[in-house]
């Protein structure tokens, strides 16, 4: 009975209930069944994770479809039936089939216009976000996982990073236009009077964008700017109809209800004058409301607010960088009523700094030394942004650096090295050579501060015939440079002196001039004599000017002919030959 029972299991285990769909192919046959059927045991959640480990973080989390499922009923095999055959669909997504789908079982119900949008449309590689799903596209590419629910993960953006990141903000999923949460109010600018009929075109121009391209594809190649777009003053967007004659605060007279309404600010504001804060330049044009509120969950107030400073009102735009609390500087040392620009810091307030202005520092842009930085925004409190917004106040905060910490006696810490580190080991460094008051105006001595001093024709040389850039983009090279002649100076003897070694060219040439050479026909520069009539004879009689190549000619020297017959014809036909004198 025992040996019976022992062959019905075996038997059993010989057998398989079907082949294996074409992911699971690579477990085929007998060897492999305990990969996901634990011996003695069933098929459970951990057989399957121990392969599809992309699946693990998101159940952990909670996250997905597969995440939101219970545990007691996360069975694998309740949607994945297996040894159907290589043929059968691995997913059983029930008698409706893929579209009977229920999408909000993933978390993410489809609304509006993405309820009637095709699977593929979303479900696409390109579109998959997570890493490790990628990695599982190599070898299966088709899935329905690894999809972020950012719009921007599938849709282009087409403001081109001009809004904030959530498009849910201004658009609904039931269409993209019109944006029906965008309300101008809640900006900066609130569209009041005339301006509320204006088409967004008026002041929102279109712009091509002739780089858009890639996956997700944009809808068109223009985009309409919506920031930035300057409207602090009137003239921002309108021409000034009185030229300059009447200042350029239009909202002294003017308001939005019309060009033609005019108003009278003093008199608007005479009730102004009995406090202790009369309105005087921009704070005339400032609404009541902005100052007095009320504000959302503040009722108005209009008596004790604090106006010593002029941080009680504004934040600091600067983002601590002069200095907080007792320590911050007085804005009016630069700034005026008049407005937050242009700024009354000149040179003589400069020169009461740390660094001075003086040379051709004087004439230097304010921005070219004080560059935006960008990071000084996240400086600032986010109480201080949220408060802002809440008045629809705008940010008006200078992102430029003033908060220098580089050493101020060091050039560098400005200027680009243009030298690229050949003069890094000069004590003085760029002052060694170079002052205030031009860049172009040289300090520099050749004949003492190198190894090379500039004598004879050498100081009527150009600095660029020895100082060249080895190539385009490259640096000019003062050093290391060779300060043997042949370093600058073409051979025009073309190696006659240098076949056994190289000859100093200064052996028979001075720096004063390449002619007239200072060799003489004597040792040490030769052993050949000049006597009799060989001290009449023209250099060129003996030495000629032969061809070497391209059109060029050089004199010989070397080898020359020592014997008379190699010079001089034989007038007694060979009669003396072997003859010893």
């Amino acid at each position: 009975m025992a040996l019976l029972v022992c062959s019905a299991t075996a038997r059993a285990d010989l057998f398989s209930p079907g082949d294996l769909t074409k992911a699971h192919s690579n477990l085929s046959g007998l060897g492999s069944c305990t990969k996901c059927h634990p011996v003695g045991g069933q098929l459970d959640q951990a057989s399957c994770l121990d392969c599809h480990k992309e699946l693990s973080p998101r159940i952990d989390k909670g996250a997905g479809f597969h995440g939101r499922i219970s545990a007691d009923k996360r069975a694998c095999e309740t949607c994945h039936h297996e040894h159907q055959g290589e043929g059968h669909a691995l997913i059983d997504y029930g008698p409706q089939g893929e579209k009977g789908f229920n999408h909000q079982k993933t978390g993410w119900a489809l609304k509006g216009a993405h309820g009637p949008a095709k699977c593929t449309a979303c479900h696409e590689g390109r579109l998959v976000q997570s890493a490790a799903i990628r990695t599982l596209m190599e070898k299966r590419p088709a899935t329905r996982l690894g999809l972020s629910t950012a719009c921007t993960a599938c849709h282009f953006d087409e403001h081109r990073g001009q809004q904030q990141e959530d498009c849910e903000f201004c658009h609904a999923e039931k269409e993209w236009k019109p944006a029906a949460g965008f309300k101008h109010g809640d900006t900066e600018y609130p569209l009041r009077g005339k301006h509320a009929k204006v088409k967004c075109s008026g002041c929102h121009p279109s712009e091509r964008d002739g780089e858009a391209h890639g996956f997700p594809a944009p809808k068109s190649e223009t985009f309409m700017r919506f920031a930035p777009v300057e409207h602090r003053s009137c003239l921002d967007c309108h021409k000034d109809a009185h030229d300059g004659k009447f200042g350029l605060r239009c909202q002294s007279c003017h308001v939005p209800d019309g060009w033609n309404v005019l108003r009278n600010v003093s008199g608007e504001r005479a009730f102004h004058e009995k406090t202790d804060f009369p309105l005087k330049g921009a704070h005339a044009d400032v609404e009541c409301k902005a100052c007095h509120g009320p504000f959302p969950g503040v009722p108005p107030k209009f008596k004790g607010l604090k106006h010593e400073r002029c941080t009680s009102c504004h934040p600091d735009a600067h983002a601590g960088q002069l200095g907080t609390g007792k320590d911050a500087p007085d804005c009016s040392a630069c700034h005026s009523e008049q407005g937050f620009t242009p700024v009354k810091y000149g040179l003589e307030a400069h020169a009461k700094t740390r660094y001075p202005l003086e040379g051709a520092h004087q004439a230097v842009a304010c921005n070219s030394c004080h560059a935006q930085n960008p990071a000084l925004k996240d400086k600032v409190p986010k109480a201080t942004l949220a408060d802002l917004k809440r008045r629809h106040r705008q940010e008006l905060f200078s992102l430029a650096a003033f908060d220098w910490s580089k050493p101020l006696e060091a050039c560098e810490s400005c200027h680009a090295d243009v030298h690229k580190g050949q003069f890094k080991d000069v004590a003085k460094g760029c002052v060694a050579c170079h002052d205030v008051s031009s860049f172009r105006h040289l300090a520099f001595d050749h004949d003492t501060a190198s190894r090379f001093p500039l004598e004879g024709a050498h100081q009527k040389v150009a600095c660029s015939k020895c100082h060249a850039a080895s190539a385009v983009g490259q640096p000019v090279r003062y050093k290391p440079l060779e300060t043997s002649c042949r370093s600058c100076h073409a051979d025009v003897h073309v190696g006659q002196f240098s076949k056994a070694g190289p000859v100093a060219c200064e052996r028979c040439h001075a720096s004063k001039a390449f002619k007239p050479s200072t060799f003489e026909h004597r040792p040490p520069f030769t052993d050949f004599l000049l006597d009799g009539q060989h001290q009449r004879a023209k250099c060129e009689a003996c030495h000629r000017a032969l061809p070497v190549g391209g059109g060029h000619t050089a004199v010989q020297y070397t080898p020359l002919p020592r014997t008379c017959e190699g010079c001089h014809q034989d007038h007694h036909d060979g009669a003396f030959k072997g003859f010893e004198p």
